[in-house]
């Protein structure tokens, strides 16, 4: 069992960036005896001060989708089974308080969709984004930028608003290919989950950018795979 963490005494735990505040790593015979100890560790830590994600951690590794080694898809687009592990709302400001919070204006370089954006933010001093200081702090949305294919887009962003199209399906990130779900021959509809790649220890579900027939796979379970690099051919139904 280990802990990283670069948090230390006098250090400021800031919500601007990356909120991990330590990674707890252990290891296991097996996933069952390995998924045992870390619920041990995760009850074992004491934070004050701040709301962490533990007791989620807690909840994702006590279900039956985890211990079989599933995505849990399901429940984290479960609204109802997240609002449970919720925390409290904090209470609104007062007026008076609303009144005296300090408010700044602050200019933004954003791109989207390939062209670039001056944006004006009015509300509470924040750093810019990606931090640095300062105006025209530029950062990348909705695709733009060269660099946008290497990055895996949000889940429920996957799928394509068309049937047609490029037939060929490629990665939108290097990474490990985790799972292979689906094998040449096979006839999938858009949206369905192709595969998973494993990226930075996280699982990231592919799917199917358009219906259609699997016509090449050149993919393997355990294989790495480059961003850009064919996952899957798919030609529809009416392609001939």
């Amino acid at each position: 069992m280990r802990v990283d963490s670069g948090v230390r005494e006098g250090g400021e735990v800031s919500p601007m960036y990356d909120p991990m505040v330590a990674k707890l790593i252990v290891w296991d015979a097996d996933r069952e005896q390995a998924t045992k100890r870390m619920l041990r560790a995760l009850s074992e830590f004491e934070i004050e001060g701040l709301k962490t994600l533990i007791p989620f951690h807690q909840a994702l590794l006590a279900t039956e989708q985890w211990a079989k080694g599933e995505t849990c898809r399901d429940l984290l687009e479960d609204k109802k089974w997240l609002k449970t592990l919720a925390f409290s709302p904090a209470a609104p400001p007062s007026g008076d308080d609303k009144e005296q919070a300090e408010k700044v204006e602050q200019t933004y370089e954003v791109e989207v969709s390939g062209k670039r954006f001056d944006v004006r933010v009015l509300g509470p001093p924040t750093p810019p984004f990606g931090g640095g200081g300062g105006v025209g702090t530029s950062a990348a949305m909705n695709g733009s930028g060269a660099d946008t294919a290497r990055k895996a887009p949000k889940r429920g962003q996957r799928k394509s608003s068309s049937g047609g199209g490029p037939d060929t399906l490629p990665s939108p990130l290097q990474g490990n290919m985790w799972k292979v779900l689906v094998k040449q021959g096979d006839e999938v509809q858009e949206g369905q989950l192709l595969c998973i790649i494993e990226a930075m220890k996280m699982e990231n579900e592919i799917t199917a950018h358009k219906a259609g027939t699997v016509v090449e796979l050149p993919i393997s379970e355990g294989a790495p795979i480059q961003a850009g690099a064919p996952i899957a051919t798919i030609k529809s139904a009416d392609a001939g």
